[in-house]
């Protein structure tokens, strides 16, 4: 690397994933069921630990000349506050890489489920178990999943968009101390003439300008994702009422209304019939 060129800034997603892993999962006997696709781990690449690394040092150079223009300490509150704002946006790629896939995940157990009873259970058996279980996977298991579905993309997109608020704001406070930084510095230099430090006071107070409208910035996208995961929280507590009874897990799984003889051997000629023997 040249030297005077900063390290390079690597944003989440920009890493080549590692290939992905074969899980086998097998019986008591040892014997392999069936193989399962195992994702690689996303690892963080590192961007905002080397946004803090490279931050330090030009932040250490406008508090000097902060310190040195007689208006430090409003300066240095507004430095405090837009620099605890910084954020590690994968945080929020991660989170929304992991919504992603459970959203497929659901959409892929919902069709395999609705597969499993038109093509295997459906064509094959008749009975009063048959139509409960119908019934139950067509109104209920189906549309629960679509529903969880739902919420998983929305959760995945609300994450989307928190990374990229979250990034943007990082790059920005990085790009307004980077560009101020020299300039208070050159100027805090001529601060002894009189001339000098009122320039250096008009800095410095363009400076508190520009982290102000950064600090606002922050606030107005905070209170904004605040309300749209309020909303995707209402909609989870609706799935939780519709999963657990009175919308509490304590309280246990709704009830399906089965009844127990489905279950027992001796009444499952009564319960399931194939359809083979209507045929005969």
């Amino acid at each position: 690397m040249p030297t005077g060129e900063p390290p390079k800034l690597v944003l989440p997603g920009q890493t080549a994933p590692t290939a992905n892993q074969q899980l086998h999962i097998a019986n008591a006997g040892g014997t392999v069921q069936r193989t399962v696709t195992v994702a690689p781990k996303r690892t963080d690449p590192g961007f905002y630990k080397r946004l803090i690394t490279q931050l330090n040092p030009l932040r250490q150079s406008t508090r000097a000349a902060m310190a040195i223009s007689g208006i430090g300490v409003a300066a240095l509150a507004l430095d405090v506050a837009a620099t605890l704002n910084l954020g590690n946006p994968f945080l929020f790629y991660d989170r929304r890489e992991q919504w992603k896939e459970m959203s497929g995940l659901l959409e892929g157990t919902r069709s395999d489920l609705w597969r499993s009873y038109f093509d295997d259970i459906s064509p094959n058996w008749k009975g009063d178990a048959v139509e409960k279980l119908q019934e139950y996977v067509r109104f209920n298991v189906n549309g629960l999943y679509s529903q969880l579905g739902k919420v998983s993309d929305e959760m995945s997109g609300a994450m989307h968009g928190q990374y990229k608020e979250v990034l943007e704001y990082d790059l920005s406070v990085f790009g307004l101390y980077a560009t101020s930084a020299p300039m208070l510095r050159s100027v805090a230099a001529m601060s002894a003439h009189p001339v000098g430090k009122v320039a250096l006071m008009t800095q410095v107070g363009l400076f508190m300008s520009a982290t102000g409208n950064l600090i606002k910035q922050f606030a107005d996208v905070y209170n904004s994702y605040e309300g749209d995961l309020n909303k995707l929280e209402l909609k989870l507590n609706d799935l939780r009422g519709a999963f657990f009874r009175s919308g509490n897990p304590a309280m246990g799984a709704r009830d399906l209304h089965l009844t127990p003889n489905i279950e027992d051997p001796a009444m499952m000629d009564d319960y399931w019939v194939p359809v083979s023997r209507d045929a005969s």
